[in-house]
């Protein structure tokens, strides 16, 4: 059986971590992993694009941050009213605290000596600007440094410095059990 998965995403720095981290990851249990930016696009259309891939019965994830939302589950009614019901809340992921926080959970012990960070224990509250203020000089831009993350990201160390993408990696794994079955 064809499987196709798909996430739904933010914006460019949330497409460069799916590309360097969760495609190969969601590629060693679907067929296919495909990304689609939501943000800038109007909510009807992406409450259009969600109907066409429960048409095509296939798997989807749409990634949020929590931004200055109160918690996690303020933050997923929010989404599903914007999309007018039309998405599955237990397909939504919310990112706490950003994006940024995920790229930093993947450094380990020896990266962070190696970029001259601090290695943090957890990174479940970390933001785009402290995310900035971290960044050593040496990088021309934040996207130069996200591309060196990238580089040395670990997944196991990521799933133990941020619960947030802990979870979403243990939905994935509980989803495609379902959809097995």
């Amino acid at each position: 059986m064809y499987r196709r998965v798909w996430v739904l995403l933010e914006g460019s720095k949330d497409s460069r971590f799916f590309h360097g981290v969760l495609r190969p990851v969601l590629e060693t249990k679907y067929d296919l992993a495909q990304a689609w930016e939501y943000a800038q696009e109007p909510p009807k259309k992406t409450t259009d694009f969600i109907k066409s891939i429960k048409q095509m019965k296939s798997d989807y994830f749409l990634l949020g941050d929590i931004n200055d939302s109160p918690c996690v589950s303020s933050k997923r009614e929010s989404i599903k009213k914007k999309y007018q019901q039309a998405i599955d809340p237990l397909s939504v992921v919310i990112v706490v605290k950003e994006i940024e926080s995920w790229y930093l959970a993947g450094v380990d012990d020896a990266s962070c000596k190696e970029f001259g960070i601090p290695n943090l224990p957890h990174t479940d509250d970390i933001t785009k600007e402290q995310f900035e203020k971290l960044m050593p000089q040496r990088f021309v831009s934040v996207v130069d440094f996200l591309s060196e993350i990238l580089k040395k990201f670990s997944v196991e160390t990521a799933k133990q410095k941020n619960k947030s993408f802990q979870y979403f990696m243990e939905k994935l794994q509980i989803n495609l059990e379902k959809s097995l079955t």
